[in-house]
């Protein structure tokens, strides 16, 4: 069994990478954030900080994804809430779903450009949200964007995120 990876005390710069990242048990966890990109310093992992990580890493359960996977996601999360300038709003590169969903933070939501991507609600309000990717969307002017990558969306182009089940195994 593996030992759970935990972030430390130590969010700092990548100066070689230009990079922002947090020191982890398992080594230096590189964000998708770069300098210009960020609006504070960097410093000690805070509280407030370790809740947000502790809310994503809850949301993103049901994904099943590797436990690398999933704390390089919950670490971008808190880097982009924490010290990402505001991001811009992108719903015109998306598709409207014509549906009537209403996320609150920290839902897995999809949205579809040229593909369908999957992203997590950082924050809400009564008409957009702020997401993060967690799938590499290639949006309807053909421009790319990767997991990580933070901006805003109309709420009309999101459909919520539902997992695919699993069926159970019988025993004998």
């Amino acid at each position: 069994m593996t030992e759970p990876i935990e972030p430390n005390f130590d969010w700092h710069w990548c100066w070689q990478q230009d990079q922002l990242c947090l020191q982890t048990s398992a080594g230096l966890q590189r964000t998708a954030l770069c300098r210009n990109s960020v609006a504070s310093a960097a410093g000690a992992f805070t509280l407030g900080q370790a809740e947000i990580y502790w809310q994503c890493l809850f949301a993103l359960e049901p994904l099943h994804w590797p436990q690398q996977a999933v704390f390089s996601a919950c670490v971008d999360a808190v880097a982009q809430l924490e010290f990402a300038q505001a991001c811009a709003h992108k719903s015109f590169y998306l598709q409207s779903q014509h549906s009537r969903c209403h996320p609150q933070p920290f839902d897995l939501v999809e949205l579809c450009g040229r593909n369908r991507a999957l992203a997590i609600v950082l924050t809400a309000d009564a008409s957009q949200c702020r997401l993060m990717l967690l799938s590499e969307l290639d949006t309807l002017t053909g421009r790319v964007f990767h997991a990580g990558h933070s901006f805003s969306s109309l709420h009309d182009r999101l459909i919520p995120y539902h997992p695919p089940h699993t069926p159970l195994r019988k025993s004998a």
